[in-house]
């Protein structure tokens, strides 16, 4: 069957000195893994296998085994901006990815969250203090575990153990606190565009947190660290 859908490069591995296996997150199938020759010949694809590129690829649809494209290009418009930072909060996402992506599994959800991100981030993101907030935090919903931020949580806590409002049982290592509901809250919303660095670094570590606990349990998102590390710098 021959099938054409929009795809965002995950990962890419050498095969040859001119050829790749690549995981592509396509819309409708999930994670395929494709067999990807020519990289550097002729008709240079490499540019086109980036990871986090998004791509438009028509090949023959098979129930196992490794796809080959016969025609894979840029989704119209797309663009891909390198800078640093941008390329380490894209290398965060495809790693958080990486974790919760299965072969054969179709996301659509994810998919379509993953394609916004994805789109801003190239395009020069002028909001990415909070980019990564906003994506952990739909992330949750479209996997099946959302948090419950609503009046009460944000009035008085939120427990990422329970994933709802924080108890007087709730231990206070794993309590986002009123304060730092607030302003989740209005970064999900919309309503604010930054946020301090030291919140946004509590938001972002409790949130990964409640991730490695309901969604990957048992993996660790080794990228982490340097996240933080960079979105502690002036924007």
């Amino acid at each position: 069957m021959m099938v054409k859908t929009e795809a965002i490069v995950v990962k890419r591995t050498p095969y040859t000195d001119h050829s790749a296996v690549v995981k592509l997150f396509t819309r409708e199938f999930g994670l395929l893994p494709f067999l990807i020759q020519g990289l550097h010949g002729k008709h240079n694809k490499n540019s086109l296998f980036q990871p986090g590129t998004l791509v438009e690829v028509v090949f023959h649809k098979q129930n196992k085994g490794m796809m080959r494209a016969k025609e894979v290009s840029l989704v119209s418009g797309w663009g891909y901006s390198h800078y640093p930072i941008h390329d380490q909060v894209r290398w965060f996402f495809l790693e958080l990815l990486s974790h919760v992506l299965h072969e054969e599994q179709p996301e659509e959800l994810l998919f379509e969250s993953s394609k916004t991100t994805f789109q801003k981030l190239n395009d020069g993101c002028k909001e990415l203090p909070i980019l990564p907030i906003q994506f952990l935090f739909e992330f949750c919903e479209v996997t099946g575990h959302g948090l419950q931020l609503n009046a009460e949580s944000i009035a008085l806590g939120l427990d990422i153990l329970s994933g709802g409002t924080a108890t007087s049982r709730s231990i206070p290592s794993n309590i986002i606190d009123p304060t730092a509901c607030e302003v989740m809250a209005q970064i999900v919303s919309g309503e604010i565009k930054n946020a301090p660095a030291s919140v946004r670094k509590l938001l972002v570590s409790k949130l990964v947190d409640y991730i490695e606990t309901h969604v990957i349990p048992g993996k660790t998102i080794q990228s982490l660290e340097i996240l933080q590390m960079i979105m502690q710098e002036p924007q």
